[in-house]
């Protein structure tokens, strides 16, 4: 045998050896840590490859999302959601233009929360958020520095308030954020939307067939902490579609799912190969585990995730706890379907940071309950850290669109003399009652069947009680 023929047995030989090592570290390293330490090992471990770094341009774009932007003159209310083009190009000019210059720059003026009122009672555009975003999560979707924040601690409202200054080339901003305001003087640039937009916005969105709204406690006795519009003459009402609202057929809980993989493909994603099944057919769920981590999926849909181990207190940061949350739903976001998932709370407990996630499909809420007795909840509570995911659970549901969109009756009137005086009188008579919501949505239990079309309802919700009733669909 020729020298250079051995040689070329040697090389391969090595080669070989390489190979089997590099497969063996991986297999190791998954089963311990089910983490995997090089990217191009992930790509040959990963198995569905949803673990990837996640983009945060699309983060920003997903979940840093006002729940509306509400427009006025006077004491006249015009809301605005994501189904209208207005919403889009007021909060990317907002988000893009705004933010980046207000958190780096000191408040000409810093007001008590008790004049919010005033300022929200005249002519303005009103920016609101479900949760109110700490400061240092607005940071990091939006790429400063931690250190360049030089006031709020975190927004829930931003108002525009164009007219407060005649020059042109300014437009004033408040944020709020629960505790206090802040007042900006924002010196405008070419890629800034002109403020003769902001100026002629209310001319233009009143003249338009959007319903007129007007505060709850301002037209009626009842009373709520919250600002709740209604309309009191909606013209041709609003739209809305019939939604299918089913357990993804991935993660239906049978043995097919199991033996295919599909449950671990969709729930476990790289950690199904470390973590031993548990699964018998009366039981209900089944459980995943290994020495840190327990999955239990229940055959209704949900999905409870814990992490084992005890944590010990530490340097905790929003911004990274917030981003192993939406890392976490983002991976698995494909089950819901046609859904977006806004955050509603994110608040921090001892050692974690709790956050709670919501469902909305065309700016539409869909709530959740228990049961038909139990207050609405979030479906998908998380508890988070800087370093990863210490508890999740989240009722898991795929919504689709039935049908086109039909237009219903949102006039305020109409609901409270026809259907809650004939229907509920308790509501008109319970001078106890405090309201948190009066709006159109959609709800689905726990207990609905696997596969439910939802309609949409007027969702009211007191102190004490949930009332569902539903929409009537507009008359011609």
């Amino acid at each position: 045998m020729s020298k250079d023929k051995r040689e070329r047995i040697k090389t391969r030989i090595l080669i070989l050896l390489i190979i089997t090592c590099v497969i063996q570290l991986g297999i190791h390293w998954n089963m311990q840590t089910q983490r995997l330490p090089f990217h191009f090992v992930s790509k040959i471990f990963g198995g569905n490859g949803r673990s990837a770094n996640l983009d945060l341009d699309s983060l920003r774009n997903t979940y840093f999302i006002p729940e509306n932007i509400m427009v006025s003159i006077s004491t006249s209310f015009w809301r605005l959601d994501e189904r209208d083009s207005q919403f889009h190009k007021i909060w990317e000019d907002v988000r893009d233009n705004y933010l980046p210059i207000i958190i780096r720059q000191k408040p000409d003026k810093i007001l008590p929360k008790e004049q919010w009122d005033a300022i929200t009672g005249a002519r303005y555009i009103r920016i609101d958020f479900n949760a109110t975003w700490p400061s240092n999560v607005v940071n990091w979707l939006i790429e400063a520095k931690p250190s360049d924040t030089r006031s709020f601690e975190g927004i829930k409202s931003i108002v525009i308030a164009p007219q407060l200054d005649v020059n042109q080339a300014v437009n004033t901003l408040f944020v709020y954020d629960g505790n206090q305001i802040y007042q900006y003087q924002v010196n405008l640039k070419k890629d800034y939307l002109p403020k003769s937009y902001y100026l002629s916005l209310a001319d233009e969105v009143s003249s338009g067939n959007k319903p007129s709204l007007r505060l709850l406690t301002a037209v009626s006795k009842f009373v709520s902490d919250n600002d709740i519009f209604v309309a009191l003459s909606a013209g041709k009402g609003s739209s809305f579609s019939r939604i299918n609202a089913v357990i993804p057929k991935e993660i239906v809980l049978n043995r097919a799912n199991l033996e295919n993989y599909s449950i671990q493909d969709n729930i476990l994603l790289d950690e199904k190969e470390s973590l031993s099944a548990n699964f018998l057919d009366s039981s209900g769920y089944i459980l995943f585990t290994d020495t840190e981590n327990l999955y239990r999926l229940y055959n209704d849909g949900v999905l409870e995730y814990k992490y084992l181990p005890s944590i010990s207190s530490g340097q905790e940061n929003a911004s990274a706890a917030f981003k192993q949350a939406v890392t976490f739903i983002e991976q698995r976001r494909h089950l819901v379907g046609e859904a977006s998932i806004s955050l509603h709370t994110i608040k921090k407990e001892n050692n974690y940071y709790l956050m709670e996630f919501g469902y909305k499909l065309d700016g539409v809420p869909i709530y959740f309950i228990e049961d038909k007795d139990s207050k609405i909840t979030a479906p998908i509570v998380i508890k988070a850290n800087t370093e990863r995911i210490l508890e999740c659970k989240w009722v898991i549901r795929h919504f689709s669109k039935v049908d086109k969109p039909v237009y219903y009756n949102i006039d305020f009137p109409d609901l409270l003399n026809n259907q809650i005086a004939s229907s509920y009188p308790e509501i008109l008579e319970n001078k106890d009652n405090i309201f948190e919501r009066i709006e159109p949505g959609y709800i689905f239990e726990r207990s609905s069947p696997k596969s439910v079309v939802l309609v949409p309802n007027w969702i009211i919700s007191t102190n004490s009680k949930n009332y569902i009733i539903p929409l009537l669909r507009k008359e011609g």
